[in-house]
């Protein structure tokens, strides 16, 4: 903003106008071009694929794929779209997540020494492993 009012003062914001309706004419022209490579591209992919399996089949593949990404784009929105809460949520999430690693991390020296002193605290694991799967297998679900 204020560096608009300083050109504006100085007199040169017809000249700052001027360059930057060139530059915009000019990434215009850049993006018309951009969509014909890649207009291109998916026209040799095509010629491509059609070579190896086929007009149809090229066709009913190009298709597919084209719904596949459309499918991934609109999941992206729906992402993008959730409420500010609902991602700060999911951040606090991520960094309590972060925080426990580090904390275990910075922890493992400790616990290594003390399961160097008294081997017996190995099997505080392997009775956690096996008490869950005792505890799976009465439940009767396959999923762990």
């Amino acid at each position: 903003m204020w560096f608009l009012v300083t050109k504006l003062i100085q007199g040169e914001l017809g000249i700052y106008l001027a360059r930057m309706k060139r530059l915009a004419i000019l990434y215009a022209v850049m993006v018309v071009f951009a969509l014909l490579l890649v207009a291109f591209l998916i026209t040799a992919l095509f010629v491509v694929v059609s070579a190896e399996m086929g007009a149809l089949a090229a066709a009913l593949t190009m298709a597919g794929v084209c719904l596949g990404v459309i499918v991934l784009i609109w999941i992206a929105t729906i992402v993008v779209r959730r409420k500010p809460a609902k991602r700060a949520e999911d951040r606090m999430k991520r960094d309590i997540a972060s925080i426990a690693g580090v904390s275990a991390l910075s922890n493992a020296p400790q616990l290594l020494r003390a399961v160097k002193r008294r081997r017996s605290l190995m099997l505080i694991p392997l009775l956690a492993g096996l008490g869950y799967g005792a505890w799976v297998a009465i439940k009767g679900d396959d999923e762990f």
